[in-house]
Formats: C-alpha cells, structure tokens, sequence
C-alpha cells in the first residue's frame, strides 16, 4: 500500500511541478510588471484626461503595455529610419564610459544567441572528457575555424559545449577531436530532457547518428 501510494505521489508531483513553477513564473513576471507600469498608468489617466479613476487596475495590463511597447520597438527597428536610428543609439553606448563595457558585453551574448547561420547546438554527443575513461553528454557548436583550429593539434576539430546541472547556461567549452565524439540518436531537445531529468527522462531516438557537422 505505501509503494503504491508512493508511486502516484511522485507520478503526480512530476506532471504537476513543471506546470505549477510555469504559472508561478509567468504571474511573478505579470505582477512585477504590472507593479512597475501602475505609476506611468496613473500618469497617463491623469494627462490625457482618461475618464478612468486614477488608480486603476486591470490585471496583467503592464504586462500587455510592455509586449505592445516591445512590438513597436521591433516594429521601427526593422525599418529604415529605425535601423539608422538603432545603429546611432548603438554608437552612442560604445562610446559611453561604463555603459559601454556593460551594453557591449550584453550586446555580444544576445548577438551570440539571434544568429541564425551559426548551427549552435544542432546535434547530442557523448565525448572523452575529461579522460579516456569517463563520457561526458555534450553539444555540437558548430565546427573550429580560424587560429583556434590552426592551434587544436587535429584536422577536423569539433566545438562541443559541456552544460552542467543544474543550471545549463554554464559549463564548459571543448574543441576536441572528431574520433573523441560520438553522436547520439537523440534530437537536442530530448537531450536537454534527459539533462535536465538527471537521466530519468528516455530519448525518442528519431535523430540519425550522422558525424557531426557532415554537412
């Protein structure tokens, strides 16, 4: 009786935590925005002659006025003016003292991230790490170029990220050589699943064990 009610516990608490911690985030993000838009809300009532009370609250409304805000921003962005428009704010904050250091390093990992010929992460590999003797889960990141494949003492290096747990932003940066990784037949999002579960959750098996990068 007790395995029993435990097995349904834990069946329970694995299909419920995942959507409980995704409603508490998204309410958290909703409630600090609409916290952080109330006074410029306020305002505009006031300003404008809105026939609403000055206080006024309509849940998830900073919410929506930030998202719309963003949509114009990505709107006039993409147009001409707005590109000339984003490349001079863009040369004003390189030339900033102490912004400049913060907005360019920024800047650098959202480029990283946005590009799309990059490949980064399209393949799930097992690599020699960090010895003969133990295998480490990793992803393919394309392939070395430049003086760092000049340097890596091999003909055809691999980049291989190494994430650790739980938080996957970090980990580590490998070019090792293409006879130390071994693809895996899983797509990278079932990779992540299985990274994330500490193994518990099973790869579909539905990507191909091509070399990486053959392409």
């Amino acid at each position: 009786m007790k395995s029993f009610v435990k097995k349904y516990l834990i069946a329970g608490l694995l299909i419920l935590f995942p959507v409980g911690l995704t409603v508490f985030v998204l309410a958290f993000v909703i409630n600090l925005l609409d916290r952080v838009m109330a006074p410029w809300i306020s305002l505009a009532i006031v300003r404008w002659n809105i026939p609403l009370p000055e206080d006024f609250y309509l849940p998830g409304l900073g919410f929506f006025l930030v998202c719309l805000f963003i949509f114009i921003v990505g709107l006039v962005a993409t147009n001409f003016f707005g590109r000339k428009l984003v490349a001079l704010s863009d040369r004003i904050l390189h030339q900033t003292p102490i912004v400049r250091s913060i907005y360019t390093t920024i800047k650098k990992v959202v480029d990283s991230v946005s590009e799309a010929d990059t490949g980064s992460f399209d393949q799930v590999v097992v690599v020699k790490y960090p010895h003969d003797g133990m295998r480490m889960f990793g992803l393919v990141a394309g392939r070395t170029r430049g003086e760092v494949r000049e340097h890596s003492g091999d003909e055809d290096p691999v980049n291989v990220f190494v994430p650790l747990i739980p938080n996957v932003t970090l980990g580590f940066y490998l070019v090792l050589p293409r006879k130390d990784v071994t693809p895996m037949d899983i797509t990278v999002e079932e990779g992540m699943k299985y990274l994330m579960s500490f193994g518990l959750a099973k790869g579909e098996g539905k990507k191909s064990s091509s070399s990486p990068h053959e392409n």
